[in-house]
C-alpha cells in the first residue's frame, strides 16, 4: 500500500484544535502542541492548553455547532491515522480530549457517527489516558458509545445543533404520544399527575425563594470595607450572543463564569459591535448586581465595558489571556469579600463605585487610579484611554 496525502494540513488541523480549546496559539504553542507526549506526559503542559476550554454540558449544548465545524476538520484528519500526532500520541490528543469531554458527552449517536474517525479516536483516547496516571482533577468519566454501525453513515451536513438534552426531547415526544392514544381514563390520570408536577415545582420554587432570601442575607462587611471589594467582577467567557427578540439594540448573551451553567446577560452592545465579535469572547463581568428583567429575560450580569466621550465608540474591558474562567477581579489594597446582591442594591455599593471607573492614559481599566488586577496582571481595553468604564 503506498502512502495517502493527508487531507488536512496541519496548519488547517492547529486552527481546529484551537478553536476547540478556545485560545489563539502562537508559533511556538503551534509546535508545541504536536510535540509527542513520550512515556512521561507533562500534564501541565496539557493543563495549559486547557485552561479556557468548556467543562459544562449546557455550554457543549449551545455551542455544539461551533464543535461539530471542528471536529469534521479533525475527522478527516483522523481518517487515515491513529492520533492527531499521527501513529503517535501527541499534546494535542490529551488537551482535546479533556476539552472535548462535555461536546462528546452530550453528543446522540447521529452526532458520534456522522463523525465516526472523530469519535473512534475519543474513544480510544479515553481508554488510554487511564493508563497514564493523570491528576484527579483531569480524571474524566467513561463516555459510552454505540459499536453497531447504522447500515448508512449520516452527514455531518445533516447535524442539526443541539438545543435541549436528549431527555427533554424524548418527554415532549413522550407527552405527545400519550395524548393521541390515551383513552379518556389515561387522560385523566395524565392530567392528575400534571397537577402534582405543578405542585411539586410551585413548592420547590418557594422553597428555593426561601433559601435564596436566607442566601441573601450575608455577614457584615468588615470594618472599613471599600465599596469596590463588596463587588464581584470576575473573568467571563461569553459563549454565545443572539439579538435580543424583543429589542433592537440589545443582545442576548450566555456566559461561561466557572459555574456549573452559562448565566444569560442582557447587553445593549448592537449599535458597537456585531455578535460575532462577542461570541468566544473573554470579557469582564460585574456578577453580584441584583438579577433584572429586560423586555422579558432576566439578565444575571453585566458586562463591564468603555466608551469614549462622545459614546461612538464602545470596548469591552479584556483580561490576559492566562486568566482563569471565573477568577475575580481584584484591587490593591481593598482587601474583603463580595456581598450578597440584594445589599449591593440596597446600599447603592455600585452607584458608588462607576464614577470613579475609568481607563488610564495607557488604557488600562481603573478604579479611582487603580488597574483592575488578575493574577496575570491587569484588564485593558483596546484603543480607548480615558474613557468612562460602565
Amino acid at each position: 500500500l503506498g502512502w495517502t496525502m493527508p487531507k488536512v494540513s496541519r496548519d488547517q488541523a492547529a486552527a481546529a484544535v484551537a478553536r476547540v480549546l478556545f485560545m489563539r496559539f502562537t508559533q511556538h504553542e503551534t509546535q508545541k502542541i504536536f510535540e509527542h507526549v513520550g512515556s512521561q506526559v507533562d500534564w501541565m503542559s496539557v493543563k495549559s492548553f486547557t485552561r479556557q476550554s468548556l467543562r459544562s454540558e449546557d455550554s457543549a449544548r449551545t455551542l455544539s455547532a461551533h464543535f461539530v465545524r471542528q471536529l469534521a476538520v479533525l475527522n478527516d484528519m483522523l481518517e487515515p491515522q491513529m492520533y492527531l500526532g499521527g501513529a503517535q500520541m501527541c499534546i494535542a490528543d490529551l488537551a482535546c480530549y479533556i476539552a472535548l469531554h462535555s461536546v462528546f458527552a452530550v453528543f446522540d449517536d447521529q452526532h458520534k457517527w456522522a463523525l465516526c474517525n472523530a469519535s473512534r479516536w475519543y474513544d480510544l483516547l479515553q481508554h488510554e489516558v487511564a493508563t497514564l496516571s493523570p491528576p484527579p482533577d483531569l480524571q474524566l468519566a467513561v463516555v459510552p458509545f454505540e459499536c453497531d454501525a447504522p447500515g448508512v453513515l449520516p452527514e455531518v451536513q445533516s447535524l442539526v445543533p443541539l438545543q435541549k438534552s436528549s431527555a427533554v426531547v424524548a418527554t415532549t415526544a413522550s407527552s405527545a404520544a400519550v395524548q393521541s392514544a390515551a383513552t379518556c381514563c389515561e387522560m385523566a390520570q395524565v392530567e392528575a399527575t400534571k397537577q402534582d408536577e405543578i405542585k411539586e415545582k410551585k413548592e420547590k420554587k418557594e422553597k428555593k425563594e426561601k433559601k435564596e432570601k436566607k442566601a441573601d442575607v450575608p455577614a457584615p462587611a468588615a470594618d472599613g470595607q471599600s465599596d469596590v471589594s463588596k463587588l464581584d467582577i470576575r473573568v467571563g467567557l461569553i459563549i454565545s450572543a443572539e439579538p435580543h427578540p424583543s429589542a433592537d439594540k440589545l443582545y442576548v448573551e450566555k456566559v461561561d463564569l466557572g459555574e456549573e451553567t452559562p448565566r444569560t446577560v442582557v447587553s445593549g452592545l448592537v449599535d458597537f459591535m456585531p455578535a460575532s465579535a462577542l461570541t468566544n469572547r473573554r470579557a469582564v463581568l460585574l456578577c453580584n448586581l441584583k438579577p433584572r428583567a429586560m423586555l422579558g429575560i432576566e439578565s444575571q450580569a453585566m458586562v463591564l465595558a468603555a466608551s469614549n466621550e462622545e459614546h461612538t465608540v464602545v470596548e469591552l474591558l479584556v483580561p490576559p489571556d492566562a486568566c482563569a474562567i471565573g477568577e475575580r477581579i481584584f484591587f490593591d489594597g481593598h482587601p474583603g469579600e463580595p456581598l450578597a446582591p440584594n445589599v449591593i442594591q440596597k446600599k447603592k455599593v455600585w452607584e458608588a463605585v462607576q464614577p470613579k471607573l475609568s481607563t488610564d492614559g495607557e488604557c488600562v481599566a481603573s478604579y479611582d487610579g487603580l488597574p483592575f488586577l488578575t493574577a496575570h496582571g491587569p484588564c485593558k481595553v483596546a484603543s480607548i484611554a480615558l474613557g468612562k468604564i460602565k
